[in-house]
Formats: C-alpha cells, sequence, structure tokens
C-alpha cells in the first residue's frame, strides 16, 4: 500500500512538473476560485509552483550537463542568497527576521528559475536540433 501511494504521488510530481507553467495556471486558477483574492492567489501559485520548477529545472541541467549536481546546485545559491539577504538585514535594522528573509529568497527563486527554464528548454532544444542523428 505504502509503495502504491509513493509510486502514485512521484508519478503526480513528475507530471506537474514537466510543464510547470501549466501547473501554475491550473494552480493559480483553482486557488482564485477558493480565495477570489488575486494577490494572495498569485502568491500561493508561486511558492507551490516553485516546487515543480525546482525538480525541472534540475533535471534538465542534469541532463545537459551530464552531471547530478544540479538539484544541489540550486540549493546552494538558495542558501547563499538566503545568507546574503539575511545579512543584509542583520547589518540594516540589527535583527534578521528569518520568515521574511526566507519567503523573499523563495519568490526570487520562482523568478530565477522561471528564467532558467525557459533558457534550458530552449538550448535543449537547440541541442537536439543540432545534434540529431
Amino acid at each position: 500500500m505504502m509503495n502504491m501511494l509513493a509510486g502514485f504521488l512521484s508519478t503526480l510530481y513528475a507530471a506537474l512538473a514537466v510543464a510547470p507553467f501549466v501547473t501554475f495556471a491550473a494552480i493559480w486558477f483553482l486557488i482564485w476560485f477558493i480565495l477570489k483574492d488575486k494577490k494572495m492567489t498569485t502568491r500561493l501559485a508561486m511558492d507551490i509552483t516553485n516546487f515543480f520548477l525546482l525538480g525541472s529545472v534540475s533535471l534538465m541541467w542534469n541532463r545537459l550537463f551530464h552531471t547530478q549536481f544540479g538539484f544541489w546546485l540550486i540549493v546552494l545559491v538558495l542558501l547563499i542568497t538566503f545568507g546574503m539577504i539575511g545579512g543584509y538585514q542583520t547589518r540594516t535594522k540589527g535583527k534578521p527576521d528569518l520568515i521574511r528573509v526566507g519567503r523573499v529568497v523563495w519568490r526570487f527563486s520562482f523568478l530565477g528559475l522561471s528564467a532558467l527554464y525557459v533558457l534550458l528548454f530552449i538550448v535543449h532544444i537547440g541541442k537536439n536540433f543540432l545534434f540529431a542523428t
């Protein structure tokens, strides 16, 4: 039973991570139908979609550069960004608000991972077009 649940969740994640922009739109409309608040809906949809972007971008990075380090590279960049923003907040305000710093890093990572997704997608298409056998 547990293997079946894990398999289902894995398949569901893979299906949603294949096209994160479609996932974003679906999540946005689903949340908007419930909340009817566009600002909150957009933020929640960004937060949820970021999980799928993380897996998708790291997989494309691994395939393109023949490595297994893509996920950990993204995590490393997120942690460095968290430290830099937290350090800046400590210098300016004297005390960091870790929840706010985490939220800022997570939402900036949505923008960065979205751009990286588009870039890697185009590079993959170009690579497959140029080196097709």
